[in-house]
């Protein structure tokens, strides 16, 4: 890992693994047209679906930015600026359950195992159905689906890194993990797990990672890096009008990065840098006031996801 210094603004480079990524379809949808079949010949929920969970190939690939100086050498110097605070609450954050007692959250113990090693995470059924129209529809009998009679949902794409942060925020609501939240931020573990918990339909996650990014960026005084553009905006990467591309482009064009990306020495993404001059292109004086991830209400509205499942209590309350 190394850390380097443009106009101030403090970029971590780390050098993931190489990283490819398949989407995933709307499964629940899907699983409501099945009929029962026999348990011999019952398949696995992941096989119904058109696109496979995200796979992920462990390699040497990754930017090598040996030669990028540490801001706090003596070579380099630099200023800590620090930006206005951003609001510490996050109603969108975690997945309203149905209105049902608590004790009825935490009767049934599966099993989900991650990664190619079958990592097993023993959790509560019901509290991830409620999360999850995936697990609802994986471990609901009358979908046939195999999940259901062993209790046990395989994810050999998944990281085992990426579901503890995500079996995590299920039952806390938060993502406050050192290896989330750090001096040194991580930015491709946080849009990992929103591809994670964007396949496994968990929306409410999705927020709360939009949420983290932000907050570290203001934090940190940072933005992600070249490699983590390409993994959000390629081709197999984060889906297309998602509130977490939005945030990218928006971190890139309030803050001051233009000495950034000009002289970094790693390519950015081609279609990140086209959204990044069409909005800088439209945008006039008044835009270039308060950054809009700042204030909860416009976080909500620019960056959230609301499919029901993760319903913002701050929409609702403009709504009344």
């Amino acid at each position: 890992m190394a850390i380097s210094s443009h106009n101030n603004l403090r970029v971590i480079h780390h050098s993931p693994p190489h990283r490819t990524f398949r989407k995933s379809s709307d499964t629940a949808d899907r699983a409501s047209s099945s009929t029962t079949a026999p348990k011999s010949t019952r398949h696995s929920i992941l096989t119904m679906t058109s696109r496979k969970m995200p796979v992920i190939s462990y390699g040497s690939g990754g930017s090598n930015n040996d030669s990028l100086r540490h801001p706090y050498s003596s070579t380099t110097t630099t200023r800590n600026r620090t930006p206005p605070p951003i609001e510490n609450s996050y109603p969108c954050s975690f997945a309203r359950s149905p209105k049902a007692p608590t004790r009825s959250l935490f009767k049934t113990i599966i099993t989900i195992t991650a990664g190619p090693h079958a990592v097993p995470f023993l959790v509560h059924r019901e509290r991830f159905c409620a999360a999850s129209p995936f697990f609802a529809a994986a471990l609901n009998p009358a979908y046939a689906f195999r999940e259901a009679d062993s209790s046990t949902v395989h994810l050999p794409a998944a990281r085992p890194c990426d579901l503890e942060y995500l079996v995590q925020w299920v039952y806390t609501g938060t993502l406050d993990h050192e290896e989330l939240d750090c001096d040194h931020p991580a930015y491709f573990r946080l849009i990992r797990l929103w591809l994670l918990a964007d396949e496994l339909q968990v929306g409410g996650c999705k927020n709360g990672v939009v949420d983290m990014m932000a907050r570290v960026a203001d934090r940190t005084n940072s933005v992600p890096t070249p490699d983590d553009t390409r993994t959000v905006f390629g081709e197999e990467g984060v889906r297309e009008g998602s509130g977490l591309r939005k945030l990218v482009v928006d971190l890139f064009a309030w803050k001051k990065t233009d000495q950034l990306v000009e002289a970094h020495e790693d390519s950015w993404d081609e279609s990140f840098m086209r959204l990044l001059v069409c909005k800088l292109k439209r945008m006039d004086a008044r835009d270039k006031g308060r950054a809009p991830w700042r204030t909860e209400s416009e976080r909500c509205r620019l960056y959230h996801e609301h499919d029901g499942q993760s319903t913002c209590g701050v929409m609702e309350a403009a709504k009344k």
